[in-house]
């Protein structure tokens, strides 16, 4: 005989009977219902309590495992069960696959933008550093005086506003270049340059000039190229200006940069140094000119080769530099057809006096090129127009005018001879470097170049006897005097530079020959033995 709960129906695990009712109930499913009903029996609805229920003894006395429902008593039962149980595996694999494929996407989307945002972090620690870097380098430029807090400190960085000076040089500046000219016109007067010294470079040795150094990667590649070049202490120091806006001091005899200087916001376009020395062995004054429309002069700050600026604003882009023989006065050229006289010896550096281009020069001329003859009396300016004009310094008055490469684009470098006598130029499209006559005032002669060679700087050497001429190549022409006939003869075409020259500079008495150009390397050219040692 089976015993089946009134309740579910089924056969019973541990079964109770209601002493009330007489009915079999599955004690824990009966319980349940008593406490969901207030006490009350599930068939009849009298008042039954858990005391009233008697547990039937069954043998065995544990509870027997479910009877097997009759669904699972014949083969094809079980074969609908199971391929009911397939189907839905086989539907929450595809659920599972359905959520797979979703997270691997959110996974996708998710790394998509974790490398991104790696990458704009990576970018920003990038330029953050570049930021100090740069902010490190101007600090140490400008000095111990620097600050960047709310207290007040002296000025290192002052805009001095160039003022037009129709009386000319003040009088201490006009004193020293009048008694400097005439102490170097009657040196140089006993001089001849059919005699160059004994210690100056023959033409066989100029003419077997071999690369002897080559310093790469002087200046950054953003943007790359060096536009600017001079010598410094006896030519041992390189001074550089870059399409980076910096200026780096050189010292070849270590291959070492001694310092960058970053004050600049455009394309630096001339630099030089002053002859004079610190006793830290570099130059007492560099100066920079640059695109931004200033000057700045730069001046050993403390015990250190760290330098100092001051900048002196023109109102215009500034296109070359000069350096008097007094070593105390530099020239400047600007885009808006001014010239300025600035003063080095005074403890701020000022500019003395600007000059305008004569009435007579086409409106908006730039002046590019600018040179002192010598004596230091004399200035030549090169313009725009592609003419030449002679200032006299003291007073700015426009002495003379070469229309030097009439027709052509503006003047790009000009050089005097040691003796005085002699002019060379260079002009944009004119594909030749012209000689003039100073004393007889018009063209000596001109040394044609190829269809299309741009000339960006010419340079006498200091005994007049060797021209160079740097642009598209390197040309050296030497100084020959034959029954009174002056030729000036080529000896050297080199053409190894793999860019543009930009600047080209000669060493002392000749012996060297440096170069700088847009690919970022300083090349020196030297006599075989001198390369050797």
């Amino acid at each position: 005989m089976s015993l089946f709960c009134a309740i579910s129906g089924q056969a019973p695990l541990q079964p109770v009977l209601s002493t009330t009712s007489g009915h079999v109930y599955e004690k824990d499913l009966v319980l349940k219902y008593l406490k969901d009903n207030d006490g009350r029996d599930p068939i009849t609805g009298e008042a039954l309590t858990e005391d009233q229920l008697v547990p039937i003894k069954t043998a065995p006395s544990t509870p027997s495992a479910a009877p097997r429902p009759p669904s699972f008593t014949s083969v094809p039962a079980l074969l609908h069960v199971l391929q009911g149980e397939w189907d839905a595996t086989m539907l929450e694999c595809l659920e599972l696959r359905k959520q797979g494929s979703e997270l691997r996407q959110e996974l996708s989307h998710a790394l998509y933008k974790e490398d991104a945002a790696m990458r704009v972090l990576a970018r920003l620690t990038r330029e953050r550093d570049e930021a100090r870097e740069a902010l490190a380098s101007v600090k140490a430029t400008l000095g111990p005086a620097f600050s960047t807090g709310d207290a007040p400190s002296a000025d290192v960085e002052m805009e001095v506003e160039a003022e037009d000076t129709p009386g000319g040089l003040p009088a201490d500046a006009k004193k020293r270049v009048v008694e400097l000219s005439a102490t170097l016109e009657a040196a140089r007067k006993k001089r001849k340059q059919d005699k160059p010294p004994a210690s100056t470079a023959t033409a066989a040795e100029v003419a077997s000039f071999v690369q002897s150094e080559d310093q790469k990667s002087m200046h950054s590649t953003k943007p790359a190229g060096m536009s600017c070049l001079a010598l410094a202490k006896d030519g041992s120091l390189t001074l550089t200006g870059g399409l980076d806006k910096s200026v780096i001091l050189f010292d070849r005899a270590t291959s070492k940069i001694i310092t960058t200087l970053k004050a600049h916001t455009k394309k630096v376009t001339a630099v030089l140094a002053t002859v004079a020395i610190t006793s830290e062995g570099i130059p007492a004054f560099l100066v920079s000119a640059s695109l931004d429309k200033t000057v700045r002069v730069w001046a050993p700050n403390g015990n250190k080769p760290v330098y100092g600026a001051t900048a002196l604003t023109h109102g215009g882009e500034v296109n070359a530099l000069a350096l008097h023989p007094t070593d105390t006065l530099v020239a400047s050229a600007a885009a808006d057809g001014t010239w300025s006289i600035i003063d080095l010896s005074t403890p701020k550096p000022s500019i003395l006096l600007t000059v305008s281009l004569p009435a007579d020069a086409p409106e908006g001329t730039a002046n590019t090129a600018i040179a002192f003859h010598p004596d230091g009396k004399l200035l030549g300016v090169g313009s725009s127009d592609s003419v030449i004009r002679f200032f006299d310094i003291a007073t700015g008055a426009c002495l003379k005018t070469f229309p030097a490469h009439a027709a052509e684009g503006a003047i790009t470098s000009l050089t005097f001879s040691e003796n005085g006598y002699s002019l060379a130029s260079g002009a944009v499209g004119s594909d030749q470097v012209k000689l003039w006559d100073l004393r007889e005032g018009k063209p000596a002669e001109s040394h044609s170049l190829p269809a299309g060679a741009v000339v960006n700087s010419v340079r006498f050497d200091t005994s007049a006897q060797f021209l160079a001429a740097g642009g598209s190549d390197l040309r050296v022409w030497a100084y020959k005097k034959t029954n009174k006939v002056v030729n000036w003869d080529q000896v050297v075409l080199n053409e190894d530079n793999q860019s543009e020259l930009t600047g080209v500079e000669w060493g002392t008495d000749g012996k060297e020959l440096v170069t700088a150009g847009l690919d970022r390397s300083i090349r020196v050219l030297a006599a075989p033995k001198a390369a050797a040692e």
